[in-house]
């Protein structure tokens, strides 16, 4: 068990993802990612007649994609564990008129939400990578660990079977490349965090207690399989040389 606090890491994430600094390749990579996901629910609407979608944002943050994906939402429902980030969606959906979005402050492990609901599942912004069983014992995230994250299986399994047969989840995840690591680095180191792990390894961590894991194709297809998720089901989009957007589709 981690002895720093919820509340102590929340702070941390809200640091980071608040800081007017950012890695040009994370910058581009959810730039790209906003672009891709625009232009596919625009046509999927465009192809369906549909008004709209629902959506559920896993680790939604201040709620920024209920105002950026807002021509594409019947509904938006937030997802976030840190009380910080909800306050601070709330201002934001009201001066942008987003009268459609709730937000539920908890962890997304423990959700209730019902089977069959979603249209769109998101979990963006490097988020799944964040996802695991917190520890000060890093020798707990070992590569077996990290091939089947029991954390990350069980918050994917939940969404997963909240989507509507048809519906698709989009996941941003770091690539396990070197220029990935470098970049992690860069963006916490500036953000006031000191990095604990040594180089080279599959993820990175700080003593401020921020986590965040780089994948393979083959550790994504290995925790999504344990969600129940198939092969021929998943889809890689490259944003950039660090980073992927990866669909599922039900």
């Amino acid at each position: 068990m981690s002895k720093i606090s919820l509340e102590s890491e929340n702070e941390v994430v809200k640091r980071a993802l608040e800081s007017a600094y950012c890695p040009e390749p994370i910058r581009y990579a959810r730039q790209r990612q906003d672009e891709i996901l625009g232009e596919r629910l625009r046509r999927d609407m465009d192809k369906t007649g549909v008004a709209g979608f629902g959506i559920a944002d896993i680790g939604c943050g201040n709620g920024y994609h209920a105002v950026q994906f807002a021509p594409f939402c019947l509904l938006y429902h937030g997802f976030e564990i840190s009380p910080a980030m909800a306050d601070s969606a709330r201002p934001l959906w009201r001066k942008a008129g987003i009268d459609n979005a709730q937000i539920f402050v908890g962890d997304a492990a423990e959700a209730v939400i019902e089977t069959g609901f979603y249209d769109i599942v998101l979990c963006l912004y490097f988020t799944p990578g964040n996802i695991r069983d917190r520890s000060d014992d890093l020798s707990l995230y070992s590569d077996a660990y990290l091939d089947r994250n029991p954390r990350f299986i069980r918050v994917i399994s939940r969404f997963y079977d909240a989507l509507k047969i048809g519906g698709a989840a989009f996941l941003t995840l770091y690539k396990d490349v070197a220029e990935a690591e470098a970049a992690q680095i860069d963006f916490y180191e500036h953000t006031g965090q000191r990095v604990v792990t040594p180089l080279g390894s599959r993820f990175v961590a700080t003593a401020e207690g921020f986590w965040s894991a780089r994948w393979t194709k083959d550790s994504v297809a290995s925790n999504l399989d344990a969600c129940g998720i198939r092969a021929e089901d998943i889809a890689f989009y490259d944003l950039n040389p660090i980073a992927w957007l990866v669909e599922v589709k039900k």
